[in-house]
């Protein structure tokens, strides 16, 4: 219907202007001015149409009906189409052909015209929706400014859905009859699953069409307008809709990472305080637990022959010891979390390290046997030896602790191609049907199967893959085979 309207306005337009024209020759007739003058107007009249209406047709329609009406009402005879003079034949051919030239020219100029026009009325709303939801601080007030200028600049209801975390909390906002309201779609997940293996850029759903904003990782939010209204756009509009959904898409990723930037820092500087908590605390408890241990030592070796006495002591000592292993244990982990976990490698005696564990964890603990294994060659390893036999007294701890006492510990070192290998086998229950790895996680404790000690908090172990990693090795755990029990298994490279 809009249509027909302007195609009957364009044709009235034209007629107008060719009677106008016929009004103003017989004027110039009467005044007993040239033909030349009356043609002019005629040509005049073929330029404003086509400058006045859309498209080539009418200005070639009033360029021949021109030439028709300067034959009928100024060509002897006059009120006829005959022509008595030969002489007009070529009048007429040259009349239309300019008049069609200019016409086709004029027009052409005219859509270019309106191009460019239309190229920078889109670049200014480009510019607008831009600057606007550069100032948008979150997703709801986001919403707002994409209803605002999306329903100005296709004249229709407009729709913004925007995801979260919470799925649950999503909004959805509408604007209907210029005001904003927010909505609530039945299932979120079930709509948001409308967008999985898209054949189009858009889904349909109840006449409505739904964009899709994509972020980096995921889609974030949904544009949503109505079907009638898009398919009446023109491939420059359509264009147009595409890039301002790029740019909310933009935008709405740019909130989110701001959000997930301000989780992150706060998140960081709680994981500070808590390291400098927990390296305060430490510190200040590793001298009081070095005087504990270093009397209860003393009391054990005065009260041999008291049983009772020597008991308690050896008691003290080994809750001590493990408050001592503990407090180390916090120490070095906030150390690898804050990156300060630095590695002096030595090339050291591998016999040497183990050595100084056993002895380390069988000082106070002389039930178990812990049996060794070294090549007859000295195996030189390049290795921070301090912490390398804290890796190892971690490691013998959990397998005393797992290990019956009338069941030994071995520990057997070789070297295989340009690696060091360490494994570390136990007679306890071992793994089970658990997933091994999960004993280095952080704070992972299982007391019914092997974990960091019957009493741990879950540290050791992670400790122990970070400082071999560091080093540039791997730990791996594993059932043993022959036998019930768990294995450990280092690797460490031969060359710095």
């Amino acid at each position: 219907m809009k249509d027909f309207h302007k195609k009957m306005k364009s044709i009235m337009v034209m007629l107008s202007l060719l009677m106008t024209s016929s009004l103003i020759g017989m004027l110039f007739k009467s005044l007993n001015w040239s033909d030349t003058n009356i043609i002019l107007i005629y040509i005049l009249a073929v330029l404003m149409t086509s400058r006045l209406t859309q498209g080539y047709v009418y200005g070639i329609v009033s360029s021949i009906i021109a030439t028709f009406m300067f034959n009928y009402f100024f060509t002897a005879p006059i009120y006829t189409l005959s022509v008595y003079d030969s002489k007009y034949f070529v009048t007429f051919v040259v009349m239309t052909i300019t008049a069609i030239i200019m016409s086709a020219s004029t027009t052409r100029i005219q859509k270019s015209t309106e191009i460019a026009n239309e190229n920078a009325d889109h670049m200014k709303t480009l510019y607008t929706l831009t600057n606007r939801l550069s100032d948008t601080l979150d997703d709801q007030s986001l919403c707002q400014v994409v209803i605002e200028i999306f329903s100005h600049v296709f004249h229709c209801q407009v729709g913004c859905v925007c995801f979260r975390e919470n799925i649950e909390q999503s909004i959805v906002m509408y604007g209907e009859n210029h005001h904003i309201q927010q909505l609530k779609i039945d299932n979120i997940r079930a709509y948001q699953g409308c967008f999985q293996n898209m054949e189009k850029s858009y889904v349909s759903l109840n006449h409505q069409y739904h964009y899709p904003l994509y972020g980096i990782h995921k889609i974030l939010g949904v544009l949503i307008l109505p079907q009638e209204n898009i398919d009446q756009l023109d491939e420059n509009q359509k264009r147009l809709l595409t890039s301002m959904n790029e740019n909310v898409s933009l935008a709405l990723d740019h909130i989110y990472a701001i959000k997930e930037q301000l989780r992150f820092k706060e998140a960081t500087v709680k994981e500070r305080y808590r390291s400098n908590l927990l390296r305060a605390i430490s510190h200040d408890l590793r001298t009081p637990l070095s005087g504990i241990m270093g009397t209860s030592e003393m009391i054990m070796d005065m009260n041999k022959d008291n049983h009772e006495t020597s008991e308690l002591a050896h008691g003290i000592y080994d809750e001590a010891n493990w408050l001592y292993l503990l407090v180390e244990n916090i120490l070095s982990l906030t150390k690898v979390q804050e990156g300060q976990l630095v590695i002096h490698k030595q090339v050291e005696a591998i016999e040497e390290i183990i050595g100084s564990a056993i002895y380390h964890v069988t000082k106070n603990k002389m039930n178990h046997q812990i049996q060794v294994d070294v090549p007859e060659d000295v195996l030189m390893v390049p290795m921070d030896a301090q912490l390398i036999q804290q890796v190892l007294i971690n490691i013998f701890n959990n397998a005393i602790k797992h290990t019956p006492e009338n069941q030994p510990i071995c520990i057997h070192a070789y070297q295989k191609q340009q690696y060091a290998y360490l494994e570390i086998e136990d007679y306890g229950k071992g793994f089970g049907t658990q997933n091994p790895d999960q004993i280095f996680e952080m704070f992972y404790t299982n007391n019914t199967a092997l974990s960091d000690g019957s009493k741990g908090i879950g540290l050791g172990l992670t400790i122990c893959k970070a400082i071999i990693e560091a080093h540039g090795g791997t730990i791996t755990a594993k059932n043993c085979h022959l036998h019930s029990g768990a294995k450990f298994i280092i690797q460490l490279p031969m060359e710095e």
